[in-house]
């Protein structure tokens, strides 16, 4: 419980300096460089008449964007400061965003029984969890699938270490992400092999996994937008 609330003080804290203004989220990409792209990857897999799970959902710039394909979209995050912006800035009909945190999932549960089996999208999230708490955030991924949802996760891959270590040294620290850090807000990464343990085959199906990237706000001198290593995956539970 107190690490639980470790990662609440510092997201709310974090969230809470923020007004909105696009570009102010490091990991924040227009959706046609991000949600759009992943789209491509999983639509083929998943029921669409199901609703859609954006779990951990930040501002809301991707749950807005997945509301144009899906016919119920439902953004979660652990802070409530960033809930109330993404109901301010992108809001529409079909989309309806709520305080979650994963590492209860028995809140979860509840979730799963007021809107049945979903799919989620879960974008750079489980990398923001230290390893001894991703199996918990795995168990109310699990919940929100019940029988018949899909996953779609991208998450940071095992070359966005030595990434940022080169960037930081030859540009220093993008803005973004300095903002991040001043809150006790450490990312780690996580390695492709751990998709195995954190999902095992006797409850998971891994349906398909790739190379790909999570682009960011941030361009550098250059003018190149920085676009960090990443993989993904595409997951439904294994059901005997």
């Amino acid at each position: 419980m107190a690490l639980a609330n470790r990662y609440l003080t510092s997201w709310e804290n974090y969230w809470s300096t923020l007004t909105g203004t696009p570009g102010e989220v490091f990991w924040d990409a227009d959706p046609v460089h991000a949600a759009q792209q992943d789209l491509a990857l999983f639509q083929g897999y998943l029921n669409p008449q199901l609703p859609m799970i954006d779990l951990g959902c930040g501002n809301g710039t991707q749950t807005r964007f997945l509301g144009d394909h899906f016919a119920r979209v439902i953004g979660t995050e652990i802070a409530p400061a960033a809930v109330q912006i993404a109901r301010t800035t992108n809001a529409t009909g079909n989309i309806t965003y709520r305080v979650l945190d994963m590492l209860h999932p028995d809140d979860a549960q509840a979730l799963h029984e007021e809107v049945g089996d979903a799919n989620i999208y879960l974008r750079a999230v489980l990398h923001q969890l230290s390893p001894a708490d991703q199996p918990t955030a795995i168990q109310s991924i699990e919940r929100l699938l019940g029988a018949t949802g899909t996953l779609f996760l991208i998450e940071l891959s095992s070359a966005a270490e030595p990434f940022f270590a080169q960037l930081i040294q030859q540009y220093g620290p993008p803005p973004g992400l300095a903002r991040v850090f001043q809150h006790q807000i450490t990312p780690g990464m996580l390695h492709e092999n751990s998709l195995a343990s954190l999902f095992p085959a006797d409850r998971f199906t891994l349906l398909k996994t790739g190379p790909s990237h999570v682009r960011t706000v941030h361009s550098l001198p250059t003018g190149e937008v920085v676009k960090v290593p990443a993989f993904y995956a595409v997951i439904r539970r294994w059901l005997s």
